[in-house]
């Protein structure tokens, strides 16, 4: 009978200390706006593909406005060793683009060109 409730109290301390413990993190739940409005994938294998990335990559991906996030995106699947000045680079050029084709220059025109080479000059880049 003494070695049951000493088997029992030893029972009752370790469930208070397995409760006690705090319960591991869970996966970091991919950010909003990373999937092609025409072509979706289902979102645990968005989910699979996000818990692969490394964490630069998610700061990258994260941190940047949802009409962004597709720039890191790409430079991943692109295998560029240089993840930052290539997210920087095609945020710089995301931008100018926008700029300037707000200003209503043509596409493809000398304008254009030249308010892009411009814009990046002064550009401040999102991951220095």
């Amino acid at each position: 009978m003494k070695s049951l409730v000493q088997a029992f109290f030893a029972l009752a301390v370790g469930l208070a200390v397995w409760t006690a413990l705090p319960a591991p993190a869970l996966a970091d739940k991919a950010p909003e706006c990373m999937q092609s409005d025409t072509r979706k994938i289902p979102d645990e294998r968005m989910q699979e593909w996000w818990d692969k990335r490394t964490p630069e990559q998610q700061t990258y991906i994260r941190d940047l406005p949802c009409k962004e996030r597709y720039i890191p995106m790409v430079c991943i699947f692109l295998f560029d060793p240089d993840l930052k000045g290539c997210t920087n680079k095609g945020v710089a050029e995301s931008r100018a683009n926008a700029v300037c084709q707000a200003k209503g220059y043509d596409l493809m025109s000398q304008e254009l060109l030249d308010c892009k080479n411009n814009y990046k000059k002064t550009f401040k880049m999102p991951f220095s």
